[in-house]
């Protein structure tokens, strides 16, 4: 045990005792990192400011048997517009959640930390909230292992296929879609936004501009295959389709 640096994005945060909190992080170096701030809630804790939800620090961790300890934090981007916007605070809470369940303490995934600081950016200041989703949902998924099928059917290898399905791990085409009834049709322009958003930098994301319908099918897929994936239901997710079913 001892003192270690890492840089790490607050993903979450809960009360302990008066004063403390446990916050979770997730780190560059040691992956998902739990760890007490103690005093934090307090008016003038120093630890205040650096341990706000989403917030992009540096930070140093004493490291403990069960939690570790936060000695120190400097904030490097606060993202103070995902706390203070509904719609982008929903999104930015989706997306730590969707790191948060689906990783372990210590669980280090190499290109996790720089794609979810990366969308971050994006979701503080772009206005195609949905579409940095399922770029992150498509990147989060592959670098767990679960990257979806996109390049023809799971089932045959036939080109010619716009259905997905969550069980196969990707696309179906119309004669092996018969074996899972739940499979979604995707349609040709859906298909290909996925695709695009698959193989692009988060820089680029902006460029694409998926009709109405081609978002809604994509909207339609990815959530809910990560949710299978993950094994359990998102309460941010809840959220955000009850915040839009409030505005319908």
């Amino acid at each position: 045990m001892g003192l270690y640096k890492a840089e790490g994005v607050v993903l979450r945060a809960r009360n302990l005792g008066e004063a403390d909190k446990v916050i979770i992080f997730f780190t560059h170096t040691r992956g998902k990192v739990e760890a007490v701030a103690r005093g934090v809630r307090r008016p003038r804790s120093r630890l205040l400011g650096p341990t706000q939800l989403f917030t992009y620090g540096r930070y140093l961790f004493f490291e403990g048997k069960d939690l570790d300890t936060l000695s120190q934090g400097e904030v490097v981007e606060s993202f103070r517009s995902l706390r203070e916007d509904l719609d982008r605070m929903a999104y930015a809470s989706y997306v730590a959640e969707l790191v948060d369940r689906s990783t372990e303490t210590g669980d280090r995934h190499e290109g996790l930390f720089p794609l979810l600081v990366a969308v971050l950016r994006l979701l503080s200041t772009g206005d195609q909230l949905s579409l940095v989703a399922r770029y992150f949902e498509l990147h989060l998924l592959a670098e767990l292992g679960y990257r979806p099928q996109l390049g023809g059917c799971t089932g045959c290898g036939a080109e010619q296929a716009v259905l997905f399905s969550a069980e196969a791990g990707g696309l179906l085409c119309e004669r092996c879609g018969s074996a899972d009834p739940s499979a979604v049709f995707l349609g040709e322009e859906a298909l290909q936004s996925l695709r695009f958003l698959q193989r692009v930098e988060p820089g680029r994301v902006g460029m694409l501009r998926p009709s109405p319908a081609a978002l809604a099918a994509m909207e339609a897929v990815l959530p809910a295959f990560c949710a299978a994936r993950i094994g359990r239901p998102l309460r941010a997710l809840e959220f955000l389709l009850a915040l839009r079913a409030g505005r319908e």
